[in-house]
């Protein structure tokens, strides 16, 4: 497996928005998607014959992103574990801290209560650093867009048309950006350095004054196979993905999902690990991108962005040799447009106040697992859809026997409440703690039902009946008191419908 290395500089500003708008909030890029240097080299498609397929569609050759270059070493997208004082710079982050009072910068997962304690008595705040890129010795890359306005044009009248304007936000020229092509053969390396080199067109308004590039090969690097080890906390073990790249996962079933099962990241059933996501600092996104040979939309896609972080709790058993070799290729969907790369157990992410002395244990996967057998998922996935519809109609009809039989009116305030601990809740039992707790917090029963001032509009056999239903539904729980909180406030409406007729 080999790495192909590309400088691409801007020789005019470049155009690169998330989508095809122009008009309303326009979400622009500060990277350049592998998407645009497949494109490049599929221009030249018929020149790959039979092996078209192999180069472009089944991820045995992945173009990379392009990201800035920063004095010139290659640059990653900030981590979201990545945490600082409120009001404090990433460069302030790692001062001394005689030099600079709140210096610090911290990672997420390695924090403790008494840290955030320790802000709040200094009367600050730990916040996440969310924007921007950074090298491996610890600078930041400075990212600029400039801003135009334009208008559209009347070719009959010779002037702007009328209600016509729009902009555009652009990188600027002369910024050179780093990305790599990743093959797991040599075969088509020449060709694919051949249609990448030279004046190329990126990005949008290309036909304008926007879109010039310069891209030159810099040098190809053999990959070898990474050493991954997890890291122990306590008496635990963590493995940390980083996405180096936007991760496509999927669920059970193959399907395009913000919630992947291990698989997805590499992992299999049997190493027995799952995600931590209390440690985890995860951010999505979605999109749907334009094929310009088609001129036409593929579906959307939901997007774990660049810069999230999977904290994997191991077990003493997990094969770390195995994963490793897994690790090789890109997880997820879409590899072929750059997707999927991940960084496991980066150097900045070990040690609980970053320091970016040493750089070398930083270990690049440039990863994906089998290609799962999406015929036969389907038909799981659907049998699975049917199940949980069935079971959710049978939820619905156990809460509407409840709500007729017991006085659920006037409570929409405490309904509410019930909602919000809801979707705080885990599980079921975390659920039914949380509403008929005994345990004494700050002076009273934790249980939401056990306390406060709007008890009195609950009756004993309400909530004598409303713990019962654990003991029916089980695991399900916690959705019947979801559904049961969303629909018991609109009898109050009935009521007033009826009594204003």
């Amino acid at each position: 497996m080999i790495r192909l290395n590309f400088i691409c500089t801007f020789e005019s500003d470049i155009v690169l928005h998330a989508s095809s708008n122009t008009e309303g909030k326009i979400e622009k890029l500060d990277y350049i998607p592998g998407s645009n240097f497949l494109g490049m080299v599929a221009r030249h498609y018929q020149d790959f014959k039979t092996d078209a397929f192999e180069v472009f569609h089944s991820g045995a050759v992945r173009f990379g992103d392009g990201h800035i270059v920063e004095n010139g070493e290659r640059t990653l997208a900030m981590p979201y574990s990545f945490y600082a004082y409120k009001g404090v710079s990433f460069d302030e982050a790692q001062k001394d801290v005689s030099e600079f009072e709140n210096a610090g910068l911290f990672v997420h997962h390695c924090l403790t209560q008494a840290d955030y304690d320790k802000a709040i008595k200094n009367k600050t705040q730990l916040k996440q650093q969310r924007v921007g890129y950074f090298t491996s010795s610890g600078k930041v890359a400075k990212l600029e867009h400039s801003y135009k306005q334009k208008s559209a044009y009347d070719k009959k009248k010779r002037r702007s048309k009328e209600s016509q304007m729009f902009g555009y936000h652009a990188l600027p020229a002369g910024t050179k950006w780093a990305f790599s092509v990743t093959l797991d053969s040599d075969t088509h390396k020449e060709k694919i350095i051949k249609f990448l080199e030279g004046k190329k067109r990126l990005g949008k308004s290309k036909s304008a004054e926007y879109g010039l590039v310069d891209i030159s090969f810099e040098k190809e690097v053999e990959i070898t196979l990474p050493i991954i080890s997890p890291d122990t906390i306590g008496n635990n073990k963590y493995l940390y993905i980083y996405a180096k790249s936007r991760l496509a996962l999927t669920d059970d079933y193959g399907v395009n999902s913000y919630t992947p099962n291990i698989e997805s990241l590499g992992f299999k059933k049997e190493d027995n690990v799952k995600i931590d996501w209390d440690k985890s600092q995860i951010r999505t996104s979605r999109y749907t991108p334009y094929v310009g040979s088609r001129r036409n939309f593929d579906p959307e896609r939901l997007i774990i962005d660049k810069g999230s972080v999977f904290v994997m709790d191991v077990t003493d058993g997990f094969d770390e040799d195995a994963f490793a070799l897994r690790m090789q290729k890109p997880i997820g969907l879409y590899i072929s447009e750059g997707h999927g790369e991940v960084i496991v157990n980066p150097a900045w992410l070990l040690e609980k106040e970053v320091t970016f002395t040493d750089t070398s244990s930083e270990r690049e996967t440039d990863n994906q697992e089998d290609t799962p057998d999406y015929s036969s998922a389907l038909n799981t996935w659907l049998d699975n859809q049917r199940e949980a519809s069935q079971k959710e109609s049978k939820l619905l009809e156990a809460v509407n026997t409840f709500i007729h039989g017991n006085d659920v009116t006037d409570k929409k305030a405490q309904w509410g409440q019930i909602r919000s601990l809801c979707r705080q809740a885990k599980n079921s039992d975390d659920i039914h703690d949380l509403l008929f707790g005994t345990s004494i917090v700050n002076g009273h029963p934790r249980g939401f039902l056990r306390h406060g001032r709007g008890l009195d509009k609950w009756s004993d056999k309400l909530i004598e009946n409303l713990e019962k239903e654990k003991n029916i539904h089980k695991e399900d729980y916690k959705q019947f008191v979801m559904l049961l909180s969303i629909y018991a406030p609109k009898e109050d409406d009935k009521e007033e419908g009826e009594s204003h007729e």
